[in-house]
């Protein structure tokens, strides 16, 4: 049998292309072609975490990747739902930040005191969700021509306060552990 241990990874970095097909169609208001890559995308990231732990193919620039390749896809998601007017500017801002302070303090700790691998939080996990949760229902509500209304108005605060809680938690977990240095 063949070593496809390169397959995980691959996926990974398929998902990662898929962000440029994801953010043209968004776009161009092709709700249905964005829905379909953006659930692709989302279909290879489950695809990917479940191979590499199956068959015991983790890799260290996997672990790396993987969470790259998700904020990566729902920042440029969250940026491209703003420029055409599906997503208020502030929520972008703040999803936006958030990651960058998620990848920020992760390079610092490691320029600063070497390699350390984080598990997210509980209220990371949850920002996640509802996040992907927010981007599939917009897609799907534009796909479908629906009025989401009151939905997507407790969608969209829902995951405002989860994003600044996570991402409140994430420095305060990051200094944390730079003071334990």
């Amino acid at each position: 049998m063949s070593n496809y241990s390169w397959l995980p990874n691959a996926l990974t970095v398929l998902r990662c292309l898929l962000v440029v097909p994801v953010a043209w169609f968004i776009h161009q208001q092709n709700f249905v072609a964005a829905l379909v890559t953006f659930g692709v995308a989302g279909f290879t990231d489950g695809l990917d975490g479940y191979i590499a732990r199956k068959y015991h193919w983790q890799s260290y620039i996997g672990a790396i990747l993987d969470p790259l390749a998700d904020k990566l896809l729902m920042m440029v998601s969250f940026i491209s739902l703003t420029f055409i007017g599906l997503v208020p500017f502030w929520l972008m801002i703040v999803v936006v930040i958030r990651d960058l302070v998620i990848v920020a303090g992760a390079a610092l700790f490691r320029w600063l005191h070497g390699p350390y691998m984080m598990s997210p939080s509980i209220s990371g996990k949850v920002s996640t969700f509802l996040q992907i949760l927010l981007v599939l229902w917009l897609l799907v509500e534009q796909a479908l021509s629906l009025e989401g209304g009151p939905i997507t108005v407790l969608m969209i605060w829902f995951t405002l306060v989860v994003a600044v809680i996570s991402g409140l938690e994430y420095i305060v977990v990051w200094y944390r552990k730079s003071t334990e240095f």
